[in-house]
């Protein structure tokens, strides 16, 4: 129960890593705001929190619109009374050579990586000030650090992700807030099965694995510092920065 009390929103939270990390927070004693555009799978996943006599809402919304978002965090605050964590997990997949984009292929996949990690963590930072305590952890990729073929947009967004976390962390470092982004390496989620059919969900990292190191970020001693974490063959390196490993 290191997060006892602590309140988290999980974004994507419906299924893969969303689903694990809400269950590894409710473990650890978080409150969840449980955040996704399908409601019966939040709703799921609420009552296996609940399962756990840990508190739960499961609250329908689109991280891309900032109605959506705002309703997400007055609601959060409305049943727990603040904000202390945001893990930034929802995002989507456009799958073909850039030629082949049309406009709204592109909006789509940065609006959900990037505009959604904006709104929600924007809307969620002022609970986090009056604390002087919060947590931004967002799920990026190892797509942020490689190109991968028919995935512009997919690693443009999670590049933008690496910059949004290590400005933030720079921005908010003298006030009790951390900002983490990870980069793990293919798991094993229904997105990726979509795009890989071929693969073996058994040989791919696993989305507890992604969980369990978001879990670690969180209880960190205040002294200790990570603000990058990159996720290969299953094992997690940790850096204070872009260029400094731990």
């Amino acid at each position: 129960m290191r997060l006892q009390n602590r309140v988290a929103i999980v974004t994507g939270a419906g299924r893969g890593i969303g689903r694990a990390t809400a269950l590894a927070l409710a473990e650890e004693g978080c409150r969840l705001a449980l955040a996704s555009r399908t409601n019966e799978e939040i709703n799921a996943v609420a009552r296996e929190i609940e399962g756990l006599s840990r508190r739960a809402i499961a609250v329908r919304c689109d991280v891309s619109e900032e109605a959506d978002v705002r309703s997400l965090v007055d609601r959060t605050l409305q049943e727990f009374g603040s904000v202390h964590i945001v893990v930034n997990n929802a995002g989507t997949q456009f799958r073909e050579p850039l030629v082949d984009y049309r406009v709204e292929d592109w909006d789509s996949v940065l609006d959900s990586h990037v505009r959604g990690m904006f709104l929600v963590t924007r809307f969620s930072l002022p609970s986090m000030l009056e604390a002087g305590w919060g947590r931004v952890v967002t799920v990026a990729s190892m797509a942020a650090k490689s190109g991968v073929p028919r995935r512009v947009a997919y690693c443009t967004a999670k590049w933008g992700q690496i910059g949004f976390t290590e400005a933030l962390d720079e921005e908010l470092k003298e006030s009790g807030i951390r900002a983490h982004v990870l980069c793990p390496g293919p798991v094993a989620t229904r997105m990726r099965v979509e795009g890989f059919p071929d693969e073996i969900p058994e040989s791919l990292i696993q989305p507890e694995d992604v969980a369990a190191e978001i879990v670690h970020l969180l209880t960190l001693p205040e002294t200790a510092y990570v603000r990058e974490v990159c996720i290969r063959n299953g094992q997690p390196i940790r850096y204070r920065d872009a260029s400094d490993k731990v």
